[in-house]
Parts: C-alpha cells; sequence; structure tokens
C-alpha cells in the first residue's frame, strides 16, 4: 500500500490508500469513497477481502479521504471528491506508476458522491460506476422526514448531538463515536439541514441528479441494493436502473442497508460487479 496527500484544507491533509494489482494486465483503478451518511466513515473502511477480490481482478484500488459533516458541509464535500479524482487523473502516472482510467466506488453516501462525481462534466469521465446502496438524489422525502425505522432507537437529544460535533473539520469519523450524530439527523429529519446548512431548493439543484436531465451522462453503472433496505429505499436503486442507458441491478433479498458486512452476504454482489466490469472490457 502506498499512501499519498491529494489535497490540503484548513490545515488538513486529506489522504488516498493506493493498493497495486499483481496482475500485469491491470489498466483501470478503483477510486473508493467510503458510507456513513457523510457524517462518519473511514476510507479504509472496505473489507480486506473485498479489497483483494478487486486487485486479483486486475483492478488497482484508491480509497480516498473527504472532510465530514456537519463539520464540513456538502459544497466543500463534494470539492475533495473532485479535487480526488483530478489529483488522481494528473498524477496516477507518476506517482504509481499506472494509467490514469478509472472506476468509480462507493457504499451508500459514498455512491452518492461516485453518481454525482460520474455526472459531472467538469471532472475526467469514469469507466464505470459501482453504487453499493447508494442514491443520486439528497431530497427525496425519505431523507427529509423522521425515519421510522431509526425513531425505534433510543432518541438522541438535541444537546447530545451538539456535544458530539466538533470545532474543527475533519476526515476519519469512528462509528462509536459518531453514529449518534447519524440517528439524530435521521430520527428529527435534520440530516439535510446538518449535511448542507441553510438553503433553498436552488442550492440543492447541483447536488440531486434528476431523471433524463442527469442520468443521460452517467457512464456504465452497477447497482446493488438489498430489497429491506430501512436506511436507504429500495426505489432509488429502481430509480437508477430504470433510468441509466447501461447498467446491471443486482437485488438482494431481506437484509439490511449495509448487507456487504457479513462477507458471506456481500461476496455474490462483488462477484457480479466484477463480471459487469469485465463484460465493459470486452465491449
Amino acid at each position: 500500500m502506498q499512501t499519498i496527500t491529494f489535497a490540503h484544507k484548513n490545515g488538513l491533509d486529506l489522504k488516498g490508500d493506493f493498493y497495486r494489482s499483481t496482475r500485469p494486465d491491470a489498466s483501470k483503478t478503483i477510486i473508493y469513497f467510503h458510507g456513513g451518511g457523510l457524517i462518519w466513515g473511514l476510507r479504509n473502511d472496505l473489507p480486506e477481502v473485498y479489497r483483494d477480490l478487486f486487485l486479483e481482478a486486475g483492478y488497482h484500488f484508491f480509497a480516498v479521504d473527504y472532510r465530514l459533516a456537519p463539520e464540513t458541509k456538502l459544497s466543500a464535500i463534494y470539492e475533495d471528491v473532485q479535487d480526488a479524482i483530478s489529483w488522481f487523473e494528473a498524477n496516477a502516472r507518476a506517482e504509481f506508476g499506472v494509467p490514469s482510467a478509472f472506476i468509480l466506488f462507493g457504499r451508500s453516501a459514498g455512491a452518492y458522491l461516485a453518481l454525482q462525481a460520474a455526472a459531472d462534466a467538469t471532472l475526467p469521465s469514469a469507466a464505470a460506476v459501482l453504487s453499493f446502496y447508494g442514491y443520486a438524489s439528497i431530497t427525496g422525502s425519505w431523507y427529509q422526514n423522521p425515519s421510522p425505522h431509526y425513531a425505534k432507537l433510543p432518541t438522541i437529544p438535541e444537546d447530545f448531538k451538539e456535544a458530539l460535533t466538533g470545532n474543527s473539520e475533519l476526515t476519519e469519523g469512528f462509528i462509536e463515536k459518531r453514529y449518534a450524530l447519524y440517528i439524530y439527523c435521521r430520527q428529527t429529519g435534520k440530516w439535510l439541514n446538518e449535511i448542507f446548512g441553510p438553503h433553498t431548493d436552488t442550492d440543492l439543484d447541483p447536488f440531486s441528479l434528476e431523471d433524463m436531465r442527469d442520468f443521460s451522462f452517467l457512464p456504465p453503472i452497477f447497482i446493488a441494493h438489498s430489497t429491506t433496505d430501512n436506511d436507504v429505499p429500495y426505489s432509488e436503486a429502481e430509480k437508477i436502473a430504470q433510468t441509466t442507458f447501461q447498467n446491471k441491478l443486482f437485488t438482494v433479498q431481506n437484509l439490511e442497508h449495509d448487507f456487504d458486512k457479513n462477507t458471506d452476504d456481500g461476496m455474490p454482489a462483488y462477484k457480479q460487479a466484477i463480471s459487469f466490469l469485465r463484460e465493459l472490457e470486452d465491449e
């Protein structure tokens, strides 16, 4: 593994971990954005068994930081995503000795960021996107209203939320310390306010993909989602599948949101994702 710093923001280093495939025919790198509701998560959170699967299949792997909400708002978080992709495209050959071709991969909120970047005409074009239990828009009612699922958990009071919110920006959000922030956001329906700040509908427009207008710009997409996802509705996966030109929807039956945390449950989806990428290579 090789760790680099791709940007400096307000005294904070944004880093990326590069893992090299040993296959001589490896020609693309998977750029990975972790999940965590934009509030928690770590760039190295993907189970090693999945990362090794990509490496063995002939894909390099580049896991990157981004700053976390609510200390950093979405507009700046997305700048980190842009910086990571632009840095890779400009430096892949010099730093890692690999081609600059890439695939975007994200889980949950990381998939949201990957989809936004894939549709961004100002960025280098991705060869494909791997979206695991992701979503394309932040304007859905499921994210703006209190969640019945999270309402079943112990109530997080606002003063506790304030105590958990730091005074400085960060890129590493450990679930033990940050998950309660996300629960608060979902219990109150205030997630959008916390990750974006004061806003109008027009402010949100650049950060949400809309049917046909934006989806036509997306590259081929592999989508993995559970029918019983209590966090991001399965309908989000169906929406992406129904409005993009080239995709594969891998439906997981009756498992939780992050079904792949159990690698026995997750492995079929990752194997299908690699098959999808190989089919693109053969076209």
